[in-house]
């Protein structure tokens, strides 16, 4: 279920994120309307490239760190339309450039399949790599269960 949506396309300025952050799962926005913490899909139409991540809002403390010199500054006026990413989430996305603007739609996906696609556009291999783990994981429980199943039932009621 969507929670928030945006019908059109809306412009964003895309800001690098910071050293410290570059491999994090989440991106910077200033939306009220979305939930804290949840996970945003990501489209740039342009290029009809998604990414899922976990999106973190703008506020002042992020502000004061984030504008230290000799970075470019997110003004009080540029917070609304401000996108703070990392180079994974901008590769992906259609290699975005930094200090540029962009036409992007940016929608709510808290449901489970969104938390497992932003789990799998991860920019850190290990947690790509466990997920998928996971998921095999998963289906060969399935087929385990459904032959020990298929096996009982065929020896409790006299098949071979």
């Amino acid at each position: 279920m969507t929670l928030y949506s945006r019908e059109a396309t809306r412009a964003r300025m895309i800001y690098a994120t910071q050293r410290e952050h570059v491999s994090d799962g989440f991106v910077w926005l200033k939306e009220s309307d979305l939930p804290s913490r949840c996970i945003v899909r990501i489209k740039n139409p342009a290029t009809r490239k998604v990414v899922y991540c976990e999106a973190l809002q703008i506020e002042e403390n992020f502000l004061r760190g984030y504008n230290k010199p000799p970075r470019r500054s997110i003004g009080p006026s540029e917070m609304d339309r401000a996108l703070v990413m990392g180079r994974w989430f901008r590769w992906r996305l259609g290699d975005l450039k930094t200090k540029t603007e962009y036409l992007l739609q940016i929608e709510s996906c808290n449901g489970w399949w969104g938390k497992f696609r932003a789990c799998t556009h991860h920019p850190q291999v290990v947690v790509r790599v466990a997920v998928w783990l996971g998921m095999v994981s998963v289906a060969l429980g399935i087929v385990s269960v459904v032959l020990s199943v298929k096996g009982l039932s065929s020896s409790w009621f006299g098949g071979s």
